[in-house]
């Protein structure tokens, strides 16, 4: 069978970076065809080149025999082809039937805005794909799957009032559509059925671009593999004749073992000592008390040794975000008591931290950030572009903005020198890839921007970690160094509570685990309980 969709000979480079070097791919009508990397590998670029979204450097793009318009994203959709994004490109505040017609919204004759028209389109839209959907509900009071679906809804319509399966003159129905990481913020439910209407829309002879990190999604629903690494195209391979080891292997030219269970934390380095003892005694690194948010937390209490990882297992939605928000006090209604008084393995001769601190919530007001920093905790949140990276200010600022103080020389005048030694040592020891510490995180690759985030946290005087999705949206190679660090924080005796979405990362990294349903913790799991059974056992009771 003939390609739709080819592109050839594709070079693109942003300022120094060559992001595609010479890519060709063919893509055959009706398969799902992953595109996979690592981060900076090309492949989301390649993506919107074909979407129009960037204009290449060199090379064509064509469908059906025709040949599109370098950066034209209306020459792309008038070609039929479509791009979902991975952040939801949505208006939340709007109705689902207004957020489909955004672009075109249908009128009267005396042109006032058709609300039944509109309904109309959206119903039919949404008919295929998740007909529960009310299109009169406000968009951001759907999940983040329904709302996923919506934007794959607004991606089969074709600019006009009629059906989706009919263009106007001169333009084609959906033909091609890619999927950039559009599972990275959905549960596991939601998954499941977003691929399922990734193959319906498949068997209707749609070709379906998929660009993933996630192995066990591209290996449940796609046909083809190709792999680029560094720009350059490696190989493309039918899903069924390739094992997991060979992709990994493709995209970053070397072996990756698989993540396996966490080791028991080793003995403290010589001229170090640890306040946790042998058999487990001693002060936790961190302790929480009663933590209750209207809503979000229903009275959660846990402790967290030093040196030990605390998993934090359930379902999107459970409260497992809402939790560390709390605790490092980002929710002005949550009420708790928390403790930190573990001590991480130190120098014996540094003493300034030996006092536990305690951090009450009051009945008015809340505990804010600033004393959660000074009590030496950090935190790495769910979403680095919109809660974590500060994208105005360079790589560098970046990494000391929250301990500016804590550097300060006399009189409370930063020092430049400090500052200097501490970001060429995080660069250098997480090994952030960028141009200077001045060049800003926008120009970094996904992989580098996350741990561009841990360095700033995962410092050495940092006692207690809060890690949400530490690893999302991220390549194979990049998750491998990210388990290394976050090990040895732990074996450095850093206490690390840890939220993961991904099954077989959260078993491996975490020392126990602790699952939430409902914003209620419904038990904890140790040693050969730690299964995703017994995960799952636990996020649905109740449901």
């Amino acid at each position: 069978m003939p390609p739709l969709l080819t592109a050839t000979s594709i070079s693109k480079r942003f300022g120094p970076t060559q992001a595609l070097d010479n890519v060709t791919v063919e893509f055959a009508p009706g398969e799902v065809h992953a595109l996979m990397g690592e981060n900076g590998a090309g492949k989301s670029t390649l993506g919107k080149v074909i979407a129009g979204l960037h204009t290449q450097d060199e090379g064509v793009v064509t469908i059906a025999g025709r040949e599109l318009k370098p950066g034209s994203l209306e020459d792309a959709f008038d070609a039929g082809i479509r791009l979902v994004h991975q952040e939801l490109a949505q208006c939340p505040n709007l109705s689902v039937a207004e957020n489909l017609c955004l672009h075109d919204i249908p009128r009267t004759p005396l042109g006032l805005v058709d609300d039944r028209a509109m309904a109309d389109r959206a119903a039919r839209l949404l008919a295929t794909l998740e007909p529960t959907i009310d299109v009169l509900a406000p968009l951001g009071a759907l999940s983040p799957g329904h709302r996923q679906i919506v934007q794959i809804a607004a991606s089969l319509d074709n600019g006009s009032s009629v059906p989706p399966t009919v263009a106007p003159s001169g333009r084609c129905g959906t033909r091609v559509i890619v999927f950039d990481e559009p599972t990275s913020s959905l549960s596991i439910a939601e998954v499941d059925r977003l691929l399922a209407i990734i193959r319906q829309l498949a068997s209707t002879g749609i070709t379906c671009i998929y660009v993933s990190h996630r192995m066990s999604e591209i290996f449940a629903v796609c046909d083809r593999v190709t792999v680029l690494r560094d720009g350059k195209f490696v190989a493309t391979s039918v899903v069924k004749d390739i094992n997991e080891s060979t992709l990994v292997e493709q995209m970053i030219g070397r072996k990756v073992p698989p993540p396996v269970r966490r080791a028991p934390a080793s003995p403290a380095p010589a001229g170090e000592v640890s306040e946790r003892s042998e058999d487990g005694g001693g002060p936790p690194a961190l302790e929480v008390r009663n933590l209750t948010s209207p809503g979000k937390v229903d009275n959660v209490s846990l402790s967290v040794a030093p040196g030990e990882i605390l998993g934090v297992g359930g379902l999107v939605g459970a409260g497992r975000s809402e939790l560390l928000d709390a605790i490092f006090g980002l929710d002005a209604n949550a009420r708790c008591t928390i403790i930190v008084g573990g001590v991480p393995r130190r120098s014996a001769a540094d003493s300034s931290r030996g006092e536990p601190t305690e951090l009450s919530t009051p009945t008015t007001g809340h505990l804010g950030p600033r004393a959660s920093i000074a009590a030496h905790i950090g935190y790495v949140p769910e979403d680095r572009k919109l809660q974590g990276l500060f994208f105005q200010l360079g790589v560098g600022e970046n990494i000391v903005e929250p301990f500016m103080a804590r550097l300060a020389r006399l009189f409370g005048f930063r020092s430049p020198r400090a500052e200097h030694a501490l970001v060429t040592e995080r660069l250098r020891d997480f090994e952030v890839k960028t141009a200077s510490p001045a060049a800003l995180p926008g120009s970094l690759s996904g992989g580098n921007q996350q741990k561009l985030l841990l360095a700033r946290w995962m410092g050495r005087d940092t006692r207690v970690l809060l890690l949400d999705e530490p690893t999302r949206g991220i390549d194979v190679g990049t998750k491998a160094q990210i388990y290394k660090l976050i090990r040895a924080a732990a074996d450095r005796g850093m206490a690390v509570l840890l939220v993961s979405s991904e099954m077989p990362e959260l078993l491996a990294l975490s020392d126990r685990i602790i699952v939430l349903s409902d914003g209620k913790a419904t038990g904890e799991l140790n040693g050969d309980a730690m299964t995703q059974a017994g995960i799952l056992k636990l996020a649905t009771v109740g449901h």
